[in-house]
């Protein structure tokens, strides 16, 4: 196998469809999560158990220095309330929030808790 197609299997495998129900009933079962780029060192990523269904948010800061935490319930089987359950572009912003927050403590800085906060993407930086 090339380098190029060793790329695009990565890629492949690291960006699963997780946009929706109907999507996320196509995957199997398993141990790990299936895992979706949202930006360079932070993934959304979606655990599907033989009953639990949950998303996780995991901020990778390179030479096995991964952090996880959960972002709430998947809405696969209960209606998204954006708080306990969330549907994928809920658990994206809840998991976007929560890169900001790491950011923000790894840079020594205090923790706002103002729900009008705005805190740019931290994920972006080498």
């Amino acid at each position: 196998m090339s380098n190029r197609e060793h790329q695009t299997v990565a890629r492949s495998a690291q960006d699963a469809e997780l946009e929706s129900r109907e999507a996320r009933s196509h995957l199997a079962p398993r141990q790990e999560p299936y895992w979706r780029l949202l930006d360079k060192g932070c993934h959304l990523g979606y655990y599907k158990g033989s009953e639990l269904r949950l998303w996780i948010a995991r901020l990778s800061r390179g030479k096995g220095r991964d952090t996880e935490e959960r972002v709430g319930l998947a809405d696969d089987f209960a209606e998204a309330d954006g708080i306990a359950v969330m549907d994928f572009e809920q658990a994206r912003a809840a998991a976007r929030n929560w890169f900001a927050v790491q950011a923000i403590k790894e840079a020594g800085l205090p923790i706002d808790d103002s729900p009008f906060n705005i805190v740019g993407a931290p994920c972006n930086r080498d």
